[in-house]
């Protein structure tokens, strides 16, 4: 097919009428040249953890060319502490390295040179540890917050204390305790802290009870307080007063969890000077060993993790970037932002969204917009969890898309078998949709992940990796960073050292020698995905709120079975326009509705922008809001609740009638049933797809649609899909094997094109679709059951891997099919040769295969490693292959990572199902030799040596999580022993082609 196809685009490209058509095919053509082996640009890299100030340069090498080796790209150099909770024998010996002084820094020098022989990338976070900050941040640039003392007044002159600097949290409020210890930060002779301003005193009439009340009230008497005599010189009206005198001063907020020599406060994240002096004290470090152009180094990013700060959080120039956003002041505000136990009522005058608007501008502007434009003007890209994980989960005060989209990479992160849900079921750990909308809106092009992150430590293989990384690929991920790799310095032993969290992707693993064909898989999506637009039929607005979540893919929202969705914000929404009823961002995209979350009350902007969009002809669907949110900014736009009845209508019982009203924003219809009113049929559709058998994300350029499409289950998935694509071949790319094959079975249906497509169990690839004249050698398959056969597409034809009897189409001719599958299973015993480092004997004959973990021998019912399993078995010359017979090696089930050899030939390495391999032209008349290779993880030999005291590993992980338990740490002696090793059946499978 493919050669008839080439035959086909070479008659268009010497038509001159056609020449076009070629030229916007080359983009697929150099993806499918890639296809196979993609550029290291698309490759994984990981964090690269060096732990508590241990660093071995030697070793910094060995890792570096392992990773290499093993198909990681680069890796971000994430120096840290250990967590201090466990006991002594838990934690990782504390090394003299600091953070940025010399002895780091020339490791880093090794490092980074190291990487650019190999042509590797490198990235550094901005800290020991996160959130940003350092030994080196003076009092001036550390984080603030706002304190307050509280006085009866009686008299005129009276000295206001100052406040005492405790904090208490309770859903986001001060409390001041009179027993509470006061916070640990530098302070000046007279006892107060070396950096504080004043900010207001105020007067409130005593016996307020309600915000509103208390707000009306309140008189700012900050003119009449001298700080230098802290003496208040007011004359006060008739009446009893508190009065309260707010100040400015360091919250005391250190670095998370930094080596031991590298404590120190983190920077004030809204503060532009704040971020200079933090970046540029890094940057001039890195130039006495870089020197003053970065652009010859390996580094080219500079990492700000996740902000996770604590408390409330105040900076000097936010009262003005408040009344330059808001257009009023915020002092006499303050009493009821913050100490607002004992006051009852709403938050006047919608002062906490303004309050909450100016933290993230100025989040967003002070530390990521000034941290891009320090680094960029280095030559340096930055990348970020900017706003994430944030709402609900962490303290983030930003909008997430719009931090997002500041960056030049956003990132974000997911977990193996660890969630965090929040009261709607929603998996606030999960963050992939909301940065890969943002890229997509602001036009990054890179969606970074912090991937596989766990604390099921040596409990998974890529095989358990794979579903987890499936999923964020349909949420639009692509670029995978691995969480993560951590150093090792010489004699740390095995499994060694490792961060309490992640995946620990290293040269320590049992299967790391065989991890490439992984990496290179997660490379092949990635590529396509980073090459590509995506496509969606519905633009949906999160709301207004700050800050904000955009929750995990169909979580918060959901477009219906088939449809795909973009997540837009404000600033986004506000640049949208109408071209012919579609919806038009400024990068481009293209959407036909727009949906908007519920909110009870709406900001005039939104509310006049969709009466805009409304009336250009695009199809709007959301709940009425109750009114239109009255807001004092001197700019606000003027909305009133009327125009809200006047926009909305409500179609609950005349959904027909839709698209026959003008100019209206719809309610009481659901974004599937208005989509399908428009004659817009779902864009991946099979039988039972509302139950999410398969997840798809759809992304396309020039005229080639990918479908990129994961079985979500561990089970073989066989269904008829249709995607809604015309007048297109399809074609099958294997992400496994890398893999291009033509689809043989296809009809052209008045909803698009419908194949039949099965998946391996958590299996997936891409279905690409793309123009051209060829046709079907079927339209359809089936028989007695409700779904199509397990198929199989291959360059030799359509291999049918369920025995049965089918008909198969040919336009309107019915042809049957009786299909018979042949197997002859490996009968008899194996050997096993183990290697030479634990107890486990160095050859035992197995007379069936069973798991290492059932063994009745010690020594391999706990060994963890690598061992080979050989077998001789005999194939009669009178079994001859037939020319449309393929023989399938079929090795059953296996743990975790397998690597085959056949007469010598090695047949490559087995990581996911099915464990099968081709081998039609390697299987020979006579006696065979099979050898297969198993390696599976450290968790038995961890258990091993705990049970038996014996020592074999070395370790300061004394506990796991195990799946099922995600939330209970287990001692290693109680952690299940993990199937292991090759548990088969192992077969030959002989299938017949169909052409």
């Amino acid at each position: 097919m493919f050669k008839h196809l080439s035959l086909i685009l070479f008659a268009l490209f010497i038509s001159s009428s056609m020449h076009m058509l070629y030229a916007q095919n080359s983009k697929s053509n150099n993806l499918k040249q890639e296809f196979a082996n993609p550029p290291m640009k698309a490759w994984p890299k990981t964090y690269w953890w060096w732990i508590n100030g241990n660093i071995d340069t030697i070793r910094i090498k060995e890792e570096i060319n392992s990773m290499k080796k093993a198909g990681l790209s680069g890796f971000d150099i994430f120096e840290i502490g250990v967590p201090n909770r466990g006991p002594e024998d838990s934690k990782v010996p504390a090394g003299e390295i600091t953070f940025m002084e010399d002895d780091f820094l020339r490791a880093v020098k090794i490092a980074l040179d190291e990487a650019k022989k190999l042509e590797m990338e490198v990235g550094l976070n901005m800290a020991s540890s996160w959130n940003a900050g350092g030994t080196w941040i003076t009092p001036e640039y550390a984080a603030k917050s706002i304190y307050f003392s509280k006085i009866n007044f009686n008299k005129k002159g009276v000295k206001l204390p100052f406040p005492k600097l405790v904090r208490t949290m309770e859903k986001g409020k001060i409390i001041l305790e009179e027993d509470q210890q006061e916070i640990n930060i530098k302070r000046n002779k007279q006892g107060k802290p070396v950096y504080y301003k004043e900010i207001a005193v105020l007067a409130v009439p005593k016996n307020c009870t309600s915000k509103k009340e208390t707000v009306e009230k309140v008189i700012d008497i900050t003119a009449f307080f001298d700080p230098k005599t802290e003496r208040l010189n007011w004359e006060a009206p008739r009446g009893e007063y508190e009065i309260y005198r707010y100040v400015c001063a360091n919250s005391g907020e250190n670095l998370k969890l930094p080596s031991k020599n590298s404590h120190g406060p983190i920077i004030d994240h809204f503060d532009a000077d704040a971020t200079a002096f933090h970046f540029n004290y890094i940057i001039n470090k890195l130039k006495t060993i870089l020197g003053n152009d970065f652009s010859n180094s390996s580094l080219k990013s500079l990492y700000l993790a996740s902000y996770e700060a604590l408390g409330n959080v105040w900076t000097e120039l936010l009262p003005q970037k408040f009344k330059s956003l808001n257009g009023y002041e915020i002092n006499k505000y303050l009493p009821v932002l913050f100490n607002d136990r004992d006051l009852e009522g709403p938050f006047p005058e919608n002062i906490k969204r303004d309050f909450q608007y100016t933290l993230s501008e100025l989040m967003i502007d002070n530390f990521y917009r000034k941290a891009k434009e320090i680094s960029n003007a280095h030559g340096l890209k930055i990348n970020s969890e900017s706003g994430g994980p944030g709402f609900p989960l962490h303290n983030v005060p930003v909008e997430p898309l719009k931090s997002l989209g500041v960056m030049d990479l956003p990132r974000g992160e997911y977990w193996i078998n660890h969630t965090r849900m929040n009261d709607e079921g929603i998996d606030i750990l999960r963050v992939v949709k909301e940065v890969s909308s943002a890229s997509h809106i602001y036009g990054n092009g890179v969606v970074e992940e912090e991937a596989f992150t766990s604390f099921q430590h040596w409990q998974e293989g890529p095989y358990e990796m794979k579903p987890m990384g499936d999923r964020a690929f349909c949420e639009g991920m692509n670029r995978v960073v691995v969480h993560g790799s951590t150093h090792n310095p010489r004699g740390s032993g095995n499994p060694g050292w490792v961060y309490h969290a992640g995946t620990h992707y290293n040269d320590k693993r049992v299967w790391w020698p065989k991890v490439k064909p992984f990496n290179q898989y997660l490379s092949r999506i990635s590529n396509v995905l980073q090459k590509t637009d995506f496509k969606a039929d519905v633009l949906y607005f999160y709301g207004s709120a700050v800050p904000n979540f955009a929750g995990s893919k169909n979580s918060r929202f959901y477009a219906g079975p088939g449809y795909d969705y973009e997540v837009v914000n404000s600033e986004i929404l506000m640049k949208t326009t109408v071209v012919d009823g579609q919806l038009i961002l400024p990068t481009g995209a293209k959407f036909k509705v727009l949906a908007l979350a519920p909110e009870q009350e709406m900001m005039p902007e939104i509310l006049l922008k969709l009466k805009q969009l409304a009336k250009m002809g695009a199809k709007i669907i959301s709940e009425k809001p109750k009114s239109v949110i009255k807001r004092k900014a001197i700019l606000s736009p003027k909305a009133i609740n009327s125009e809200i009845d006047a926009l909305w209508v409500d179609l609950s019982n005349t959904t027909s009638t839709a698209l026959t009203i003008k100019n209206k924003v719809f309610s009481g219809i659901s974004v599937d049933q208005l989509l399908k009113l428009m004659d817009v049929s779902p864009d991946f559709s099979y039988a039972d797809d509302t139950f999410n058998v398969l997840d798809y994300i759809h992304y396309s350029k020039k005229d080639s649609d990918y479908y990129f499409v994961r079985n979500t289950t561990d089970k073989w998935v066989s269904r008829n899909c249709t995607f809604r694509q015309k007048d297109k071949i399809p074609e099958i790319w294997d992400p496994v094997t890398g893999n291009i094959n033509s689809v043989s079975i296809y009809e052209n249906t008045e909803n698009g094109i419908r194949l039949p497509l099965t998946l391996p169990p958590y299996g997936s690839a891409f279905i690409v679709l793309s123009k051209g004249n060829s046709k079907a050698s079927y339209s359809s398959i089936s028989s007695h059951e409700q779904d199509p056969p397990i198929l199989k597409y291959s360059k030799e034809g359509t291999l049918i891997m369920t025995q049965g009897d089918f008909n198969t189409k040919v336009g309107e001719k019915n042809i049957d099919i009786s299909n018979r599958i042949k197997e002859q299973s490996l009968v008899g015993a194996w050997e096993l040769f183990f290697p030479k480092v634990q107890d486990a004997p160095e050859r035992i004959v197995l007379p069936d295969l069973i798991p290492w973990s059932e063994s009745d021998v010690e020594g391999i019912k706990y060994f963890s490693g690598t061992a080979k399993y050989v077998k001789t078995f005999p194939y009669e010359i009178n079994s001859s292959t037939a020319d449309n017979q393929r023989i399938f090696l079929d090795l059953g089930d296996l743990t975790n990572v397998g690597e085959v050899w056949l007469n010598g030939q090695n047949l490559g390495i087995t990581w996911t199902k099915p464990f099968r391999f081709d081998v039609t032209q390697v299987l020979k008349a006579g006696e065979n030799l099979l050898e297969i290779e198993v390696s599976n993880t450290w968790s038995n030999r961890l258990k091993g040596d705990a049970v038996t005291g014996k020592n074999f590993t070395n370790t300061n992980i004394k506990a796991t999580s195990i799946n099922g338990l995600n939330k209970i740490k287990v001692p290693w002696k109680d952690v299940p022993l993990l199937s292991s090793g090759l548990k088969g059946p192992v077969k030959l499978i002989f299938m017949n082609t169909i052409k």
